[in-house]
């Protein structure tokens, strides 16, 4: 595990170019953080079984799908 203490004498090695672009990174994943709205946590099967009625009543067959994404084009 990189210690914070480990990833400093690394980063005090690097050329200034490199620590310039390890400051752009940090500050990338700071705003990042910043902007990002949280998601709230879902459980994977509720999600699963709230999509299951978007199919009902809808004459959606294995063929009818090949044949929709391989129509021919005139």
């Amino acid at each position: 595990m990189l210690t914070l203490e480990v990833a400093l004498q690394k980063i005090q090695q690097f050329r200034p170019e490199q620590r310039k672009q390890v400051i752009q990174f940090v500050e990338f994943l700071d705003n990042q953080a910043i902007t990002a709205p949280e998601l709230p946590s879902v459980d994977a099967e509720t999600e699963f079984f709230s999509l299951a009625g978007i199919w009902e009543n809808k004459d959606i067959t294995v063929s009818s799908l090949r044949s929709e994404a391989w129509r021919e084009t005139k």
